[in-house]
């Protein structure tokens, strides 16, 4: 039962953080010690609909495997920006769903992988001894020596399913116990094992040779997910006599082919510390499991050390800290690593392509398909996916109530059916680092509104300011910020002053005005030359009246006049 904890009244921008599962004290010092000004809040045992009910207030979220994070409480998380793992499974959480509303998951990919190694060869080495049967039985006031024949683990060949991190430190500590190493792993080459002494097999060559096979690998779902990887065809293929591990994953195994390959005595014992589900409680089939004579079951222990419990909680505070404060994780599930000084220095150039996306979708209102993004300069050597998610943000935010970031962005424009082609070249263009985004339209409404249509927009950024310097045809610069007055002209004397007089009458402080013309090199103004237009851009400081925007559409030798506000 979750206790009810009285808070006092606070601000509503306060940021609040949630911890539903009992994590390390030391993780919860780092939170409030790093976020002195946020209220963060222990209530572990909520029931879902508890936690859907308060979920809303929350800006962090912060569980271990206990937690459920389904789609409907998330659909409810309105301010949440991160759920943070104090783990490393995160099948707890519907990653998806979190993707969609742009919240970022994390995780603690490596606090507990010593933790996970060390009671993988615990539970190895009581299977070979027959430990836990060994100590009930001498409990039980007897003496049975002979009963517990074992076997040695020197010479053995172990069967390493899952060559990560935690598979990998569990193959050099069996090494240690002069044990064979072969490994399955379709993400590890050969050529990469063979440096750690790891012979690389396939699945079934390892289930075949191995006398003992431990699992070390995520648990995904789908045609080629991990979800059952171990069924009844495998553990037929399994030697007879050998020995099954699972410190990784429930749902890896399946626990009813299990229990039928031990009565069969086809394989000799198998050792579990997870399973399809946690807690077990009246779960008939896996009451039986773990009640055969023949299994060694601990309650999901792998990660449960002082040591590790500490490392989580303390990682996954780190990250929330980080995410709250603007930052990015170190280890976010479903969003692409940038490191720190990548980002600082794409920062200007997010805000750029954000003011882009803006300015177009004020411009040109209509459906969007395909947008040519082109990098030119030394910023074409950068990891640029974040600049992506900064167009989508411009495109869709101004239009629509959709909340876009770095986790949801590619979500998002594939529902709205927007393609996004990119283009690299570290070749300067006409500036030393320049980011133009090139619409591709369906041609209908380009040609019916041709003398208006802006397809193209380029900008670049200067001492760290954003800049625009092309809007369609026409060559320009100015600071994408505030209300923006637009309007073409025929290239000709007068048309500033006549704007300007305008803007004076109503009242309109201009803070900055640009003339564009389409052509970019200087040249002197010819009466007899047939008339060209210029684009005139127009920085005010207070909005334009109606009347006055009226005004200047009707001037005759002005047209397309548009307002945007960036």
């Amino acid at each position: 039962m979750a206790e009810e904890v009285a808070h006092p009244e606070v601000p509503a921008d306060t940021i609040k953080v949630l911890i539903t599962d009992r994590i390390a004290r030391e993780g919860v010092n780092f939170l409030r010690e790093h976020l002195p000004d946020a209220q963060i809040d222990e209530r572990p045992g909520l029931t879902p609909e508890q936690l859907k009910a308060i979920i809303g207030e929350y800006s962090a979220l912060v569980v271990r495997s206990e937690t459920q994070v389904t789609s409907d409480i998330l659909s409810a998380a309105t301010k949440l920006k991160i759920v943070g793992r104090a783990g490393v499974g995160v099948d707890n959480i519907d990653t998806a769903a979190a993707t969609r509303q742009g919240i970022i998951v994390v995780n603690s990919p490596t606090g507990n992988i010593i933790a996970a190694a060390e009671h993988t060869i615990a539970m190895l080495m009581a299977l070979a001894r027959h430990v836990p049967a060994a100590d009930a039985s001498m409990k039980a006031n007897k003496w049975e020596k002979s009963r517990f024949l074992g076997i040695e683990v020197r010479n053995k060949t172990l069967g390493v399913i899952g060559l990560g991190k935690v598979g990998m430190a569990v193959a050099r500590r069996a090494q240690g116990l002069e044990m064979q190493i072969i490994a399955f792993d379709p993400f590890v080459s050969p050529e990469q094992a063979r440096k750690s002494n790891v012979t690389m097999m396939s699945l079934e060559e390892v289930l075949q040779q191995a006398d003992f096979v431990t699992l070390h690998t995520s648990l995904t779902s789908g045609p080629n997910g991990t979800r059952g990887l171990i069924g009844e065809h495998e553990l037929q293929l399994m030697k007879p006599g050998a020995r099954l591990i699972n410190c990784a994953r429930g749902g890896l195994i399946d626990e009813e082919a299990l229990l039928k390959a031990l009565d069969e005595k086809h394989i000799a014992g198998a050792a579990l510390d997870v399973f399809s589900q946690e807690p077990v409680r009246d779960n008939a089939l896996l009451q039986r499991l773990i009640s055969h004579d023949h299994i060694i079951a601990t309650p999901h222990l792998g990660a449960s050390t002082e040591e590790a419990q500490v490392g989580v909680a303390t990682d996954v505070a780190e990250q929330i800290v980080s995410v709250v404060r603007g930052g990015f994780p170190r280890a976010a599930v479903n969003a692409p690593l940038i490191l720190p000084e990548t980002l600082k220095i794409l920062q200007p150039y997010m805000t750029l392509i954000e003011k882009l996306g803006r300015l177009y979708t004020q411009l040109q209102p209509e459906p969007l398909r395909k947008i040519e993004l082109t990098y030119s300069g030394e910023i074409a050597s950068y990891d640029l996916r974040p600049l992506q998610a900064a167009l989508v943000k411009g495109l869709l935010e101004s239009v629509s109530e959709a909340h876009v970031n770095m986790i949801n962005a590619q979500v998002l424009a594939k529902e709205w059916g927007i393609e996004i082609v990119e283009q690299k070249t570290t070749t300067p263009s006409e500036f030393a680092n320049q980011v133009t985004l090139r619409v591709i339209s369906d041609g209908a409404s380009s040609e019916s509104n041709k003398d208006n249509f802006v397809n193209v927009l380029s900008g670049t950024v200067m001492h760290d300011e954003p800049r625009i310097v092309q809007v369609g045809p026409y060559w320009t610069e100015f600071v994408p910020e505030g209300p923006i007055l637009f309007c073409r002209n025929i290239d000709q004397p007068g048309m500033i002053g006549l704007v300007g007089t305008v803007l004076g009458k109503a009242g309109v402080n201009i803070r900055h005005m640009d003339v564009g013309p389409s052509v970019r090199k200087a040249r002197s103004y010819d009466a007899n030359r047939p008339t060209d237009s210029a684009l005139m851009v127009i920085l005010v400081d207070n909005p334009i009246p109606e009347w006055a925007l009226d005004e200047i559409n009707q001037a005759g030798n002005i047209f397309g006049v548009k307002m945007v506000t960036l």
